[in-house]
Formats: C-alpha cells, structure tokens, sequence
C-alpha cells in the first residue's frame, strides 16, 4: 500500500496509484513512485517493493533509470551552449560534425526531431532477446546511431517529425565537438552541481546502479544492470523522483536557460507526425492535451525495467514527477495507468 502525505485533493491520484500497484502477482508494475503538485498542495507517494527477492519496500529516495528523460538534460545543455555563442540553433550541424548526416540537419532539427533520421529503435533496441543478448556490451555512439545514418532519411529535414534515438546521440556528439570534453561533464556541471542533484548520475559503461535503488524486472527477468552504454545521450542517466523534480521546477522557472532558448523547448514545429496527427515535441520537450483541455509539458523515459516521467504545466501551477516498475515489457506508448495517474494529478478538478 502507499506510503504518502495524502490531500483530500489528490483523491483520484491516490486511487489510480492504488490501481497500479496492489497485493497480488498479476499488478501491472512491482513499484510506482510519484510526486505531484498543485493548488492543493504537495502530494508524494511510493508504493510497490524496490526489490523483488528481499521485499525492500519502495521509497521517494530510491534511484531508477530515466531513460529518454535524458534528452531533456542533453537539450538543456545545447542550449546552454546557444546563450554561451557557441551555436546557433538554425545552423548545420555539418559544420561541427562534417560527413556525419547525410542531408543538411539544423541543430534545432535534432532537438525537436524533425531531421528525418531513420529510427532504428524497433530494429535493436525493442526487441527484447536482443537486449538481453547485448546488455552488458559497450557501445560507442557511432555503434548507436550506425542503422540509423545507414538508411536514407525518413523525409526531408523540417518536414515532419519523428522521435528517434538517434537525433540525440548525435547531440550528445555535437556537445562533445563544441566543448572538447563528454557531455556527462557538461550536464553535471551546468546542471547537477548548480542544483544539487546528488541522486542523479551519468554512469557512462557501469552496469551497476547506485544505491538504494528499485530494481527493473521484464517478463520475470531482472534486467536492472546493464550498460548504460546502449542508450548513449538518448538514454543512459540515473536519478531519483526529488532531484527530477528540482530540475523540472529549475527549467521551467529560467533558473538553467535564458528565456530566448527556453522558449525553444516551448515551441513545437507546424508539421505532420510520421504516424499521424500533429508534431507535439519541442526542444527537449514533449506537449500532451489531457482530457479537460490541460496542456502539459514534458518527456517521458521507457527503458528496460523502468517507465519514468516529468510533466508540468507551463505556469508550474501544476506538476508531477512518476517512477513506474512495470512487470512485462510495453511498448513506446504511455500505458493506461500512467495515463491516469497524470490526468488525475495534472488535470483541474481531480
């Protein structure tokens, strides 16, 4: 059952944590974290166990890995770049990275992605006897982005979009190019250190996780170390629902970014999805409607053994930071559960 600091306001958010994570084998997910806030205040929980073999129960401190939460970091930092003068976002990443795409791609392109890279996710990465076979390779981002840039581009650069993979392990190269140094240490010391995110790392090629931590499970199997490496810029950090919460409050507040190149994540280009409906990513920054109308602003990580999340609305009147554990493996999408943990902790009225 959830330990929380329950508001009678959160009613509905405690109920559909209640529906996520209960007493019995067949629960959608061994553990959910969350922390919400809104006109009603604060309101955190965790429930489920940390640990499947030992019954350690999930706790607010516990570490998960994020996933494609990751590229919001990575954009975070390009464009702390653009307020240094050292890119300008309409501008070829060609000229940092010659020979490397295969069509003219702006570095605005690769964070609101709209290159036209092919995504080679479904190819390696999804499948999950692959992974398993691979988990604990070391993987250069060369390695990662090969199927990709080996493809002719899905479309014309600034014609579409489509999220993939690629577009920010290629960022996370152009950071590299731009500063002489990995992107890990410029994450860390234009972000982590100023904020005090001590609970979240760039862990690089170690398999391990830092303690105390929840441990991911797929179809039964604990696949909660692997490297880190097979995920690259697009992927491969770690961290706790707190310090996401402080660096979701920070990048909406102007505390990283001026309001110029914040504005970039704010802006989703007018162009079509690849799988139909509207464009709805910005610069490191997806927008979803929930029902009611609600914008909300955010990224969501899907990774092997963990399903995490930060969203808020652009005033920050309301937010919410998720963790969840899930027992099998889904697909890209948000799952229902989680679908309605946001519509209930983001939406007015729940």
């Amino acid at each position: 059952m959830p330990t929380t600091s329950l508001w009678n306001g959160w009613r509905r958010v405690n109920e559909a944590l209640e529906q996520a994570v209960g007493r019995h084998p067949d629960d959608e997910a061994t553990a959910v974290l969350l922390r919400v806030e809104g006109p009603q205040g604060p309101w955190s929980a965790a429930s489920g166990v940390a640990d499947l073999t030992t019954g350690e129960q999930a706790g607010l401190d516990h570490k998960f890995r994020i996933g494609g939460v990751t590229k919001t970091f990575v954009a975070a930092v390009v464009l702390g770049l653009v307020d240094d003068g050292l890119i300008d976002p309409d501008e070829p990443v060609e000229r940092h990275l010659p020979g490397l795409l295969q069509a003219p791609v702006t570095v605005r392109q690769l964070l609101d992605h709209t290159s036209g890279l092919a995504d080679d996710s479904d190819v390696r990465y999804n499948d999950t006897p692959w992974f398993l076979r691979h988990r604990f390779d070391v993987f250069t981002p060369a390695q990662l982005i090969d199927l990709a840039l080996r493809e002719p581009l899905t479309f014309a650069p600034g014609t579409r979009q489509q999220i993939t993979r690629a577009n920010y392990v290629v960022a996370g190269m152009l950071v590299e190019q731009l500063t002489g140094r990995p992107y890990a240490q410029d994450i860390e010391e234009r972000i982590l250190r100023p904020l005090g995110l001590t609970a979240t790392t760039l862990p690089g090629a170690d398999p391990t996780m830092p303690a105390p931590h929840i441990r991911g499970y797929e179809n039964g199997i604990d696949v909660t170390e692997h490297s880190p490496t097979i995920h690259g810029a697009a992927g491969e950090m770690i961290s706790s629902v707190p310090d996401l919460d402080r660096f979701l409050t920070a990048l909406f507040d102007g505390e990283l970014l001026t309001a110029e190149s914040l504005a970039h994540m704010f802006r989703v280009p007018d162009v079509p999805y690849v799988r139909g409906g509207r464009a709805f990513c910005g610069a490191g920054l997806d927008s979803m409607v929930l029902p009611g109308g609600t914008t909300v602003w955010g990224m969501a990580g899907v990774v092997h053994g963990y399903l995490s999340g930060i969203g808020a609305t652009r005033d920050l009147e309301r937010r919410a930071v998720y963790m969840m554990s899930p027992r099998t493996r889904g697909t890209l999408r948000v799952p229902p559960t989680v679908q309605s943990l946001l519509t209930a902790a983001l939406t007015p009225g729940h």
